[in-house]
């Protein structure tokens, strides 16, 4: 039989390689940096969730407040809480010392 004969190799120059593991370690690093935002981003969009869950409760309580009747007790409870006033049979406490 006759001998086979093998195709020339090419040798791979220097620089290729060196441009090839630069290359790589370019993909790398950017791939860890998307990693990292989408992390990032991923606490984000959990806080934001959190924020619009807190709002639309409180959005629930308004509502629910607008619903009720304005009848005697209503506006004895918003002269209460909101201006700060008591019935003449109330026991009123003051706090004079500070935190």
């Amino acid at each position: 039989m006759a001998k086979e004969k093998k195709a020339p190799q090419k040798k791979v120059s220097f620089f290729t390689r060196i441009a090839f593991f630069v290359f790589l370690g370019f993909c790398g690093i950017t791939i860890f940096r998307m990693m990292s935002q989408i992390s990032d981003y991923k606490e984000e969009i959990a806080a934001t969730e959190a924020q619009i869950a807190y709002y639309e409760a409180q959005i629930e309580a308004l509502n629910e407040e607008l619903d009720t009747p304005i009848d005697y007790t209503y506006i004895r409870k918003i002269a209460k809480s909101k201006l700060n006033y008591s019935m003449p049979d109330d026991i009123v406490f003051y706090n004079d010392l500070s935190n």
